[in-house]
């Protein structure tokens, strides 16, 4: 079940508080807790085919780095990092087999699905003649249609990563240049 189809009345009142990051904790190290949270759900719902708890996760985590702590983010809880990560669209929450373990998954796919449909316009936008365009460059034109956009919501680590899926999904086509020392896309207009 989806947070989509959990309304948030039916959800334990602990999870409705508003979590956010302590001050003196950088945007950049709570988008890349994010970044690792979201690949960790990715590789853990690929081996279980659904929903993992979230208890599941933290204990994952601590695998990959015993150190790892939500306090360091300013979390007091690894609920409260979850639902932060959950109002950023990171993650979805739902109620989970235990009671105060929810459920986490990826976002559904429709949102990866717009987002290479927004890569491909951008670059079919841009694409003089049917020239290729340039990654370098490209995420701030894509920023300038859609402010909000980020690939690490989508889950994926870095800007190439993401066009490298669109690419693998027919959204655009990806090639290196070596001759402009960039990776090119082009996109094919429908007939």
């Amino acid at each position: 079940m989806s947070s989509s189809s959990t309304s948030r009345s039916a959800w334990p009142r602990e999870w409705e508080s508003e979590p956010q990051p302590a001050a003196d904790v950088s945007a950049r190290d709570v988008d890349a807790l994010a970044v690792l949270v979201a690949q960790t759900v990715a590789g853990l719902q690929r081996g279980a085919s659904g929903a993992v708890s979230s208890s599941t996760i933290k204990r994952t985590l601590l695998r990959k780095d015993p150190t790892f702590n939500e306090a360091d983010y300013g979390f007091r809880a690894f609920g409260e990092l979850l639902r932060h990560l959950a109002d950023k669209n990171v993650v979805e929450l739902s109620e989970g087999r235990a009671k105060g373990d929810p459920d986490a998954t990826l976002p559904e796919h429709g949102d990866r699905e717009a987002a290479f449909g927004l890569l491909r316009s951008v670059v079919l936008d841009l694409a003089c003649g049917g020239s290729p365009v340039a990654l370098s460059g490209l995420k701030n034109q894509l920023r300038k249609v859609r402010p909000d956009f980020s690939e690490k919501k989508l889950g994926y680590r870095s800007f190439l990563q993401f066009c490298k899926a669109a690419a693998t999904s027919g959204a655009v086509e990806l090639e290196w240049s070596s001759d402009t020392e960039d990776y090119l896309l082009t996109a094919e207009t429908e007939a």
